[in-house]
């Protein structure tokens, strides 16, 4: 997945109106999420390398220097002048494996986990989108939420007003009145409850952007059905079967689960390597004294020599494993265990993966009814409310039934607002169960913010 090359701010902080395009380019740099999953795979990467490496020459070197002082005593009290000792030496080691089956399952392996790796990076993108997506559409219901309630409140305000006038000129009962406050007050509820759903909701966005946005593009008030890349289900199991991130790594577990099987089975075969060895030690020349057997004699005195001892030495080591107390089987017997385990896992993603792709497809067919519905039902509150308002005024209608056409009516303009949004959400969710979804599939739904401006 490429990044979007786009102007935009990318300095955290409040910035201004901003449209979907903008606050994912903020998001690719910001995300902390999306952040670690890209270390997580660099990670992977190194894995090769290491398992390459047991197949290179291992040389490790040491060095030493050391210094002896003793003193003897005798029991008829009598003492030796101490030897002192200087030496120093180095040794350089060399181990070469020659064959190892462990050595090759672990490259496989490697190469295995690699792929691994860049699958979950993968998912890790695409849900990357749909959360970038799901906040910035959360914000705009709210914002939609809240201004319906703030209208909702202003006309009922306006119904308390005007009952309280007809109840002083006797023209409405006290019940009337109670009845428009307590409808104000439950309005005055909701405003509060919809302003903090905005808060939380851009506080969720600012968790993804570092950045705090004043103002959003937002959908118009009518869209278009948008047309699918593929019509039949058959067509979306498909590609769902060949590109979800999370069936990509349940086959790459499998996979791991049955070389990790073969690597243990391995314990079993011989090994053959190949050391080497180069060394020098060095020792300074000594002198012993000591006392003469004669009491009256001289002391007797030993003067070792400088000397530099230099060695190597080459070896060619076969082991052959005979018995190490079951172990080896023991390890072989639950790797495979833990690859039926994770055959069984690999059926389930595929189960589910399958019957999500489905879920999603259905979802934005319904989605897009909902849609056409909740528009035709803002039209009919609509048309209720001011029919309501009209039998209010003339008599034929109570203040209670103007309240509840109004309420209706908010209600169903917030409904179709959340409506509007969730049919986007479901096609972005569809890709995403399918592993098909793009940064170009948030440029095009960015596409219909534009056409409101």
């Amino acid at each position: 997945m490429k990044k979007i090359i786009l102007l935009s701010t990318l300095a955290a902080g409040t910035v201004g109106a901003e449209n979907l395009v903008d606050v994912l380019n903020v998001a690719l740099e910001k995300d902390p999420q999306l952040k670690a999953a890209k270390f997580n795979q660099q990670a992977t990467e190194e894995n090769k390398k290491q398992a390459f490496a047991n197949f290179l020459p291992q040389v490790s070197g040491s060095w030493s220097k050391s210094e002896s002082d003793s003193k003897t005593e005798y029991s008829d009290g009598s003492t030796s002048n101490p030897p002192k000792s200087e030496s120093d030496g180095w040794t350089i080691n060399l181990s070469q494996s020659i064959y190892d089956h462990a050595n090759f399952i672990g490259l496989k392996q490697a190469d295995l986990q690699k792929a691994k790796g860049m699958a979950q990076f993968d998912k890790a993108e695409q849900d990357f989108l749909i959360r970038l997506a799901q906040s910035y559409f959360d914000v705009l219901t709210n914002i939609d939420a809240v201004k319906f309630a703030e209208s909702e409140e202003k006309a009922i305000q306006r119904q308390l007003e005007q009952a309280e006038q007809r109840y002083e000129v006797g023209l409405a009962a006290i019940t009337d009145v109670h009845e428009a406050r307590a409808q104000y007050d439950g309005s005055r509820a909701s405003v509060i409850n919809a302003r903090n759903q905005l808060d939380d909701s851009r506080e969720a966005l600012f968790e993804i952007t570092r950045s705090h946005y004043t103002q959003l593009d937002a959908l118009p008030e009518n869209i278009e059905e948008i047309t699918l890349s593929e019509q039949d289900i058959q067509s979306w199991e498909k590609l769902a079967l060949s590109n979800n991130p999370d069936l990509g790594v349940a086959r790459i577990d499998a996979e791991l689960a049955d070389y990790t099987a073969d690597k243990q089975r391995s314990g079993h075969y011989p090994t053959v390597g190949l050391t080497a060895s180069l060394s020098s030690n060095n020792s300074k020349g000594t002198t012993f004294i000591q006392p003469s057997p004669d009491p009256n004699g001289s002391p007797v005195v030993t003067q070792f020599p400088d000397s530099q001892r230099d060695s190597n030495s080459i070896s060619l080591n076969v082991n052959v494993p005979i018995f190490s107390g079951g172990r080896t089987s023991s390890l072989t017997r639950q790797a495979k265990l833990q690859y039926q385990a994770a055959m069984e896992n690999l059926d389930q993603t595929t189960f589910s993966t399958v019957r999500n792709v489905r879920n999603s497809l259905h979802n934005v067919e319904a989605g897009w009814s909902s849609v056409q519905a909740r528009q035709l039902a803002v039209v009919s509150a609509k048309s209720a409310e001011e029919a309501t308002a009209a039998g209010f005024e003339v008599g034929t209608r109570n203040i209670v039934e103007v309240l509840n056409s109004q309420r209706s009516l908010y209600q169903a303009q917030r409904d179709y607002s959340r409506a509007k949004h969730d049919y986007l959400m479901n096609i972005l969710r569809l890709k995403r169960a399918a592993g098909i979804l793009e940064q170009q599939d948030i440029i095009n739904i960015n596409g219909l913010l534009a056409s409101s401006q």
